[in-house]
């Protein structure tokens, strides 16, 4: 990555609890749920995790070997104490010269992709390091409207973070399952499945996403780097959780997956 994209995600490994936050949130719990099911699918073999952060999406396989690779130092060392077995490697993602041609079974790449400047460069590098036959499953936010490409800051200013990868944003692309598989098929895979997941998540939460919004447009102004604003946002957290779960026991997913044809995440499972 160029010098910027790496100070960035240094300074956000150093400073933002990452893995912390999103794992506590209710699209973070269904995130890692959902993958752990797709990963059952795959064979045997070792996994290579791509933008592994402490490697929490990764540590449950039991395959072979796991190696995490991310770009960020910081990550890598809470990594290496909260799951010993992964093997941790610290490099970019865009060359991965340091892994032999075909010698991984299986990757995953999961909500990374969005962040690359050069997406394809890391899919042929990928690519090139996975055995023939081999699998990868990859994950990206995705969209209902208008793609998203930069996204503010937000909570993490008030850990520290007060520059993006583009002066007070940062890089954040968002895809559509048609515009992943373009993606992913250019740069020589051949796509077994694509869609999209977290349906469960659209629509009940409009009016706590119309709070969120109001309260940092006024936190901006008011309170931007205030650690009240963590406070808000771990109580939102909760709430959906408990929503969600309460919603559940009535039949809110098989409603909302009648309902809706896209989730809010997109995915291709790739084979070499």
């Amino acid at each position: 990555m160029k010098d910027i994209y790496r100070t960035f995600y240094e300074t956000v490994g150093s400073h933002y609890p990452e893995d912390d936050i999103t794992y506590t949130t209710i699209s973070g719990i269904l995130r890692k749920k959902w993958i752990e099911k797709m990963l059952r699918s795959f064979g045997p073999g070792s996994l290579l995790d791509c933008g592994c952060n402490v490697g929490r999406l990764s540590a449950g396989w039991h395959g072979g070997a796991v190696f995490g690779i991310d770009i960020s130092y910081a990550v890598l060392r809470k990594g290496v104490e909260l799951f010993p077995a992964t093997a941790f490697i610290h490099g970019d993602l865009r060359s991965m010269r340091f892994i032999r041609d075909r010698s991984i079974d299986n990757a995953i790449a999961c909500e990374v992709v969005e962040h690359l400047d050069t997406p394809e460069v890391f899919l042929k590098e990928l690519h090139r390091i996975l055995k023939s036959r081999s699998r990868a499953l990859i994950t990206v936010p995705g969209y209902t409207q208008d793609p998203v490409c930069y996204i503010p800051l937000g909570i993490m200013r008030s850990f520290g973070v007060m520059s993006g990868t583009h002066g007070e944003v940062y890089l954040h692309h968002a895809y559509k399952p048609r515009e992943l598989t373009d993606l992913v098929q250019q740069t020589g895979f051949r796509v077994l499945e694509a869609g999209s997941f977290e349906i469960e998540l659209r629509l009940w939460q409009k009016p706590l996403t119309m709070l969120e919004n109001l309260y940092y447009r006024i936190g901006q102004r008011v309170c931007p780097q205030s650690r009240l604003n963590c406070l808000f946002q771990r109580t939102l957290d909760r709430m959906k959780i408990n929503i969600f779960m309460i919603l559940d026991m009535f039949g809110l997913s098989w409603f909302l997956k009648k309902v809706f044809k896209e989730g809010r995440r997109s995915y291709a499972v790739i084979i070499k």
